[in-house]
Parts: structure tokens; sequence; C-alpha cells
């Protein structure tokens, strides 16, 4: 195999990333290469640092603030955190685990743990999809699902998911949902949609290990998977749908100069620019009003999205945050899986938030909307087109042609939408 001799200061400050590479070397087949090629790498020095320091202060902490948490000769509290640049797929940092020396073990690409919440918003993306493809299970951003108690059978017996707050919040829109991470709409969602088109979603996104076929599995995140899987799978969504394989590795070059791998990794279309779109505007209101809403007081300006992860048991921990230009995934939890008994929002979400602070400028792009997106003006009781009657309206996102096309039949029309319909205004 090929012998890779990094620079002492890469060695020291990013032995994770480097093994990385190794591993990457060996999975795509150039590690026969004979010795002596200089290998250009995609890490950000200033980045890795920010995130070696991040999540060792940010674990350090949760030691401090919960005595359940505190280092025992059995088990220490661990953690990972992957960046990645979502438009070429490049590793611009990992970190594995909070301490190389004394674990070699891989957390960022090695470790396959349950997402749970976090795979939620394929669901909605893949429905999103159905949508836009008039097929069955088809939900738009505004559809109202169910948050009531319900029971399905399975080959292992009947089976009732629960909230995380214990409670049932009625009729709510997908935005809703999402935002507040609610199991029971989910589940109702995957259910009608099936779980085919979303485990193949999943995998066009970048998402290689095997995913459940069953209900729990893709709507709550039951399979297990890797940190740098999933938060590639949101970096194809912040790509406007196209999903581009992380590298670790820019180019190869021999003794010569010459280049024998130029590291241009394949893009595919996985999801269409308009449910990527509508799925990200979904996902900024989980940071604006939803379960991570305490990284409000980073005060970005500009879109940022995200989503919190919490498995059963609360053995996980995970926070996936993104703007245009940048995805960053973090994991908490115990190499020996016993409770963390924290949530993503808990301990995932500050380590992000103090690693963005440092990475992410002040001021964000913005997603920019594809043609074929349009915002209509809805009730979020009903989910229909707003009237004048309507004491709330929100500005919802709609790929074009799934937007509803039926006003507010609970309040009903005012004279300006009874004017239109007379008359043909527009």
């Amino acid at each position: 195999p090929v012998r890779v001799t990094p620079s002492e200061d890469v060695l020291a400050d990013a032995p994770y990333f480097v093994d990385a590479v190794l591993r990457e070397l060996e999975e795509s087949g150039v590690a026969h290469l004979p010795e002596g090629l200089r290998i250009n790498s995609t890490l950000d020095p200033m980045i890795q640092q920010a995130a070696t320091d991040s999540l060792g202060k940010g674990l350090a902490k949760l030691e401090t603030g919960h005595s359940h948490l505190t280092p025992s000769l059995e088990s220490v509290v661990q953690g990972a955190v992957v960046v990645l640049d979502p438009k070429t797929g490049s590793v611009l940092a990992l970190v594995g685990g909070r301490d190389y020396r004394r674990s070699q073990f891989n957390r960022a690409v090695q470790a396959r743990r349950q997402p749970g919440s976090l795979f939620k918003p394929f669901v909605y993306l893949a429905a999103l999809e159905a949508a836009r493809e008039s097929q069955v299970g088809q939900l738009t951003a505004a559809s109202l699902l169910s948050d009531e108690p319900v029971t399905f059978e399975s080959e292992t017996g009947s089976w009732s998911p629960q909230n995380y707050d214990k409670q049932f919040h009625g009729p709510v829109t997908v935005r809703s949902a999402l935002e507040q991470s609610f199991n029971v709409p989910a589940v109702r969602a995957a259910k009608t949609l099936g779980a085919k088109p979303i485990v193949q979603l999943l995998h066009r996104l970048g998402v290689t290990s095997v995913i459940g076929d069953d209900l729990s599995s893709v709507a709550l995140g039951s399979s297990s998977v890797s940190l740098m899987e999933i938060t590639s799978a949101y970096g194809a969504v912040a790509n406007g749908g196209i999903a581009v394989r992380p590298t670790a590795v820019r180019s190869i070059r021999d003794r010569q100069g010459d280049m024998v791998w130029n590291g241009v990794q394949d893009r595919q279309q996985a999801a269409s620019p308009q449910g990527a779109y509508v799925l990200t505007s979904i996902l900024e209101g989980v940071i604006q009003r939803g379960t991570a809403k305490k990284a409000n007081v980073l005060g970005f300006q500009g879109s940022v999205a995200g989503k919190t992860g919490t498995t059963d048991g609360y053995r996980d921990a995970w926070f996936v945050g993104y703007t245009p230009d940048v995805v960053i995934g973090v994991w908490v939890g115990f190499d020996d899986e016993r409770p963390l008994r924290l949530t993503g929002s808990q301990a995932a979400l500050p380590i992000w938030m103090d690693l963005a602070s440092r990475i992410i400028p002040p001021t964000v792009s913005a997603f920019v909307a594809p043609p074929g997106v349009v915002v209509r003006a809805i009730d979020p009781k009903t989910g229909q087109l707003a009237t004048s009657q309507c004491p709330e309206q929100i500005s919802e996102v709609f790929i074009e042609g799934t937007e509803p096309g039926v006003y507010c039949e609970v309040h009903g029309e005012g004279i300006w939408e009874r004017l239109r319909h007379t008359f043909g205004f527009s």
C-alpha cells in the first residue's frame, strides 16, 4: 500500500484527517501507486484547528454541567465533527474523537450510529418530490398532518410513536412538524409515501449504509449511518439537490509533478433544485423558531439551516447545519452506546454553534430560489390560501404547481377574494 508521510504540523493537528486520507486512497484504488507522490489534501488548517478546539471545549463543558457524563475508567463521552464544502465535496476539517493518542477509532467515518430525527427531512423531501411528480404520498410545506395517537402494525408487533414532549398537537403543517421535530407526523408521512422512495433518495444523496425499509428506520432514523454520510447528504440539499461524494484528497502528483489523480468527484442531481430549496426554507425555520432556536444568538445575517438529531434512548446527539458555502456535522455519544441522556439541541448544537461562530462570517449568502418556486400567503391552521379574514397568515414556498388552489374554508373569503372570483382579478 502507499505510504503517506504528512508534515509534522498536519499529523499533530489533524491525525483523524490523515487517517481519512489513507482510507480514501485505499477505497479509491490508488493505494498501489509508487512512493514519492505528493498528495494535496482538502484540509483547511484554520477550520481544522477551530473544529478540534470546539469539540474538545464542548465535550468538557458537557462533563462539567452534567455529573452523569463525568469521565470514568469504563467510558468517556466522545464526539466527532465533519466540515464540508457542499459544492465540491471537499472535507475542510475532520475530527474523529477527542484524543487521538488514546483512541484512533475515527468516529467521523468508521462509527455507524442511529441518526434519529436527522432522517426526518429526507422523508419530507421525498414527499415534496412526489408532489412535483404528482405521485402517491405527495406533500407540500403547507400540507396538514395529524399529530394524534396512532398505532402501526409491523412484523415485530404493534408500535405507537411518541413525541419528545410526550404530547400531541393535533393537525400541524409539514413545516411546523419538521421545525419542532414531531415524530408522529413524520411516521404518518413515511407510511403514506412508502419506505422505498425515501431509501432511494437517501442513497442518491450519498448515504451508502444499508437502510432498513421499515417505518422506524426511514422516519425516525433507527438504521445506522456515519457522520460523514449524513453530513454529505445535507450538503447535497445545501447544493441545490446535487450530491458530490466527499473527498479529503484534492490531487496526487508524481515525482515529476505530473498529475496522476485529480480528485474530481462524481456529481449527481439527487433531488430537484426546487425540492431542495423548499426543504432548506423549512430547515431555516428549525433555527429561527424550532428545536435549534438557541442558535439565533449567533446573529447570522442571511441563510443558515439545520436539523437536530436525537435517538431513541438518548444514546446519540446530532446537529447538522449549513449555509450555501459550508456544512458542519456534529455527533456526541458514548462508544459503548450507553444513554447520553441529552438531546441533539443540548449536546451537539452548542459545539456546532461554537464552531460556526468561528468559521462562518456574520453575513451569510442567501439561498437563491431556483426557477419553479413560488411563494403564497397561507393560513397555517388550514394550510389553505389565506384570505383577509384569516387572523394569521404566513408566506410559504412551494414547488410551482403544488401550491394550494383553495382559499381558507374556515375563516371565509374577504371582499377582495370575492371580487377576484367574481371579476377575475389577479
